[in-house]
């Protein structure tokens, strides 16, 4: 996943490898895509998570993202593409002075098959010429604000903040980044460190691991309910296994292969 770096000076460098995998993805029990990822230490002492996701539902569509956070875990910008139906997102959210600044673009796929987009050998900040701005603006950011988008990679930066233990659990204000508009959505999520508990998995057959759940809530009035998530992590925080549900609908992934090198350099 090399080629997925992009760079805005030395210090944003990649210089380690901590953990990389694969995800497959699940609805309703029936596989519809997979999930690759990995986690990097930078020059600066920071951190870079990197994804690409392919899926067949609800509709075909490839998507990247890139999340750079600082050395306490803290959210500096995130990237993310999603290609669908013959268009292209790109989504911008940069931290600025206690505030995110938001820009949405769109263009067309310039291939023939616009329902798989070929991977590009490289991502570029720059947007081009000929894609037009779709959604601009600013959300407001505090120190305890997280960004949030449709990946269980997310999951591993977020538990990195959040100094849980068992039976304990903290509320969080998060931006999520919605799909297929990627503009900006409030919500208010409580993580919940159930226990420790024994599962079998797809890399394992027998292991311990951290059992927690998440509930979301819109942050516009606190009542409307989203999704309620169920999410087993090993001792690094790699989640193992994700169950989400909504409604009657059960979406879910779960790591196929899995390496953790370490965070030393």
């Amino acid at each position: 996943m090399e080629d997925f770096d992009f760079t805005l000076d030395s210090s944003d460098r990649i210089t380690r490898r901590i953990a990389h995998g694969v995800y497959r993805i699940t609805h309703n029990r029936k596989v519809v895509g997979e999930e690759l990822w990995g986690i990097f230490g930078l020059l600066s002492g920071s951190y870079r998570l990197m994804t690409e996701i392919d899926l067949k539902w609800p509709i075909p569509n490839q998507q990247r993202a890139q999340l750079d956070l600082d050395s306490d875990w803290q959210a500096r910008k995130l990237w993310v593409q999603l290609d669908a139906e013959g268009k292209r997102r790109v989504a911008r959210y940069v931290l600025a002075e206690g505030a995110v600044e938001i820009a949405v673009f769109e263009e067309p796929l310039r291939y023939g098959d616009a329902t798989r987009a070929p991977r590009d050998q490289s991502l570029q900040l720059a947007v081009a010429a000929r894609a037009k701005r779709v959604y601009a603006g600013k959300a407001v950011y505090s120190p305890d604000t997280f960004l949030d988008y449709g990946s269980t990679l997310m999951n591993f930066a977020h538990l990195r903040r959040l100094p849980l233990t068992p039976g304990s659990q903290a509320q969080i204000q998060t931006i999520v980044i919605t799909q297929p508009s990627l503009e900006p959505l409030e919500v208010s999520q409580t993580y919940t460190y159930v226990r420790d508990e024994q599962i079998t998995s797809l890399v394992m057959p027998f292991m311990v691991t951290r059992r927690y759940t998440i509930e979301e809530h819109l942050t516009s009035d606190g009542q409307d309910e989203g999704p309620f998530t169920t999410i087993w992590t090993d001792q690094y925080g790699v989640v193992v296994k994700q169950e989400v549900l909504l409604g009657k609908e059960t979406h879910g992934c779960e790591l196929m292969s899995y390496q953790w090198v370490g965070e030393e350099t």
